[in-house]
């Protein structure tokens, strides 16, 4: 394999976060209902707020 990177190669990067036994066990359900890993379903959950939290502080910015 070359040193090139590929253009479009996303870098993947490990965060760790610590749930109390409450959100832990919703986690764990909602994974369960939409027949994923907890995993998955955080960092889904996890992308979608960060766009929402990105876009409402873009839309605020543009405003006055």
């Amino acid at each position: 394999m070359s040193d090139d990177t590929r253009p479009n190669y996303k870098h993947v990067n490990q965060t760790k976060v610590l749930l109390d036994d409450e959100f832990e066990d919703l986690l764990r359900c909602a994974a369960k209902i939409h027949r994923t890993k907890k995993s998955v379903l955080a960092r889904e959950v996890l992308k979608a707020w960060l766009i929402d939290v990105v876009g409402d502080v873009k839309r605020d910015s543009h405003a006055a």
